[in-house]
């Protein structure tokens, strides 16, 4: 429209954000029961939570879905203090992956 013509062929790149969307899912499909991934939270983003925690669910599929996702918060020392917080839980670690790229959390550790 308006004389532009779309130019054919051409692969659209993905956005940092898809990319990191789909590292962070890639590393949850990696999971196995009972293993945990922690990310930490771009400061921006921080308030009660600094970090998310994504947790394979050891009694899955007998009991519950199949990522559990908590908060904790920071010590002085920059690290979690150990006070999970449940979030909620999910099947889908892309869906899981959006969200705690939204926040523009790195793997921790």
């Amino acid at each position: 429209m308006f004389g532009r013509k779309k130019e054919e062929g051409k692969v659209k790149e993905p956005s940092p954000r898809e990319v990191r969307e789909r590292r962070i899912a890639e590393e949850i499909e990696k999971l196995f029961p009972g293993q945990t991934l922690i990310y930490r939270v771009s400061e921006l983003y921080r308030g009660v939570a600094s970090f998310y925690i994504v947790e394979a669910n050891p009694d899955y599929p007998q009991k519950g879905k199949r990522l559990l996702i908590s908060t904790d918060s920071m010590t002085d020392g920059g690290k979690p203090a150990g006070k999970k917080h449940f979030l909620g839980d999910s099947n889908k670690p892309k869906d899981v992956a959006g969200w705690i790229g939204d926040r523009d959390a790195d793997l921790y550790g």
